[in-house]
């Protein structure tokens, strides 16, 4: 039996109502079970809000860790948290512990084979940052509780994979943040886990650069040639199938007419996502390389301007649950 666990996000966001109305949407195999994470309390205002019932979920404490076989729906509470206070619309210093809090259990779970992957719903950055969370992300915050080297953050739109190589920092600081230690090991990460978990023989990554026209030979920039050129020659002498740096408008405006690439590696966070979300039309996954375990998320932020509402898509969390079972399945055949 396997068990993918669900954490709940920031409780003043989308995120809740997402995960609940794609408990009550997607047709979960019947050898696998779902394991929410989160406060109780927290889950039953929003199942009213989505009109889900949780009769069919059993309630467990943090220190539950045994799931009767029994059983295909759980709540799994983060600790003893009394009264949870919910203000839908705002990022608050209590959303950020509950959303961190939660991601805690989940990743101690998955550590212990408890579950066999992780679904992460969306946080709120500023409400981490407000409970004392210094971590940028879930990215981050992942691999620092795994206890992970560098994880790289791989968005999916079904086979179009697209990598970053920097992840969350202002744009100007970018072309700093990419050294040829940074390249070198997103890539060997990136490589690493297509041909493990995704199971692709001899993956083929193609780089953008990160200038407009990769630099255009070092007239609008020297980052291609003095940094990316030789690292990704490198590489290619390593083993890795890498080819670029490509301009990223050239390189992305030709991925429907002829998908020649596994994986596709941009150099900062907008650079990479705006074409996955262009492509998936609301069905992009969120996947992390280099983790120990399995996790994924769907690929947008807490929307709180729309919580309460009623109106969220769950296609996305729907799609992030179905590639973690998928994946998840790989690894246990293996």
């Amino acid at each position: 039996m396997m068990t993918i666990a669900l954490t709940i996000g920031d409780i003043n966001g989308i995120g809740p109502e997402v995960a609940l109305k794609a408990v009550r949407d997607f047709s979960l195999p019947n050898d696998v079970r779902l394991a929410l994470i989160g406060p109780y309390d927290a889950w039953r205002y929003w199942a009213e809000c989505v009109e889900l019932p949780l009769d069919q979920f059993t309630f467990l404490g943090r220190d539950d860790f045994f799931l009767p076989n029994s059983q295909k729906y759980f709540i799994l509470a983060p600790g003893q948290i009394d009264p949870v206070r919910i203000e839908v619309g705002a990022a608050t210093e209590f959303s950020g512990r509950i959303a961190a809090q939660s991601i805690t259990l989940a990743t101690k779970l998955a550590l212990g084979k408890v579950v066999d992957a992780i679904v992460t719903a969306p946080i709120s950055k500023a409400a981490l940052h407000l409970a004392g969370v210094a971590f940028p992300g879930h990215t981050e915050m992942l691999a620092s509780l795994s206890g992970s080297g560098r994880p790289v953050m791989l968005l999916l739109a079904g086979d179009f994979r697209v990598a970053v190589a920097t992840t969350h920092i202002p744009l100007r600081n970018v072309a700093s943040a990419l050294t040829a230690e940074t390249i070198m090991e997103v890539v060997t990460v990136l490589d690493s886990e297509l041909k493990g978990r995704f199971g692709i023989k001899n993956p083929r990554i193609a780089a953008t650069g990160l200038n407009p026209h990769a630099g255009e030979d070092g007239t609008l920039g020297d980052e291609e040639q003095k940094l990316l050129i030789p690292t990704l020659a490198q590489l290619r002498r390593h083993g890795a199938q890498v080819e670029g740096p490509f301009p990223a408008d050239a390189l992305f405006s030709r991925i429907s007419a002829a998908q020649n690439f596994d994986a596709y590696l941009a150099m900062y966070h907008d650079q990479g996502l705006i074409p996955v979300k262009m492509q998936s039309k609301g069905k992009g996954v969120n996947y992390t390389c280099g983790l120990p375990f399995v996790r994924t998320s769907p690929d947008h932020g807490t929307a709180f301007e729309i919580a309460g509402k009623n109106i969220a898509d769950a296609a996305s969390t729907m799609e992030a649950l179905r590639f973690a079972i998928e994946i998840a399945r790989k690894c246990q055949a293996r």
